[in-house]
């Protein structure tokens, strides 16, 4: 069994994107398909399914903190 770590690790996620008003909205891996909640008064049959942006797993790497000495020059960094 993998440790809490692990599940944070990967992001297994995917990204979609409304065609008309721009909404991005993460789910998790299993959704297949997304409609957005603008589209919540539209007829069924005219209804904009939201677009697929990202997909796949990603390994997320630790942030890397860049420190600059205060004795140095602007020129220098």
């Amino acid at each position: 069994m993998k440790g809490p770590y692990e599940r944070l690790k990967y992001d297994l996620r995917r990204v979609w994107a409304c065609p008309l008003c721009q909404h991005r909205e993460r789910t998790a891996g299993s959704v297949t398909s997304c409609l957005c909640h603008c589209q919540a008064k539209v007829e069924p049959a005219q209804r904009q399914m939201m677009k697929l942006v990202e997909d796949g797993c990603r390994r997320l790497l630790p942030r890397a903190v860049v420190t600059i000495p205060e004795d140095a020059a602007p020129e220098d960094y």
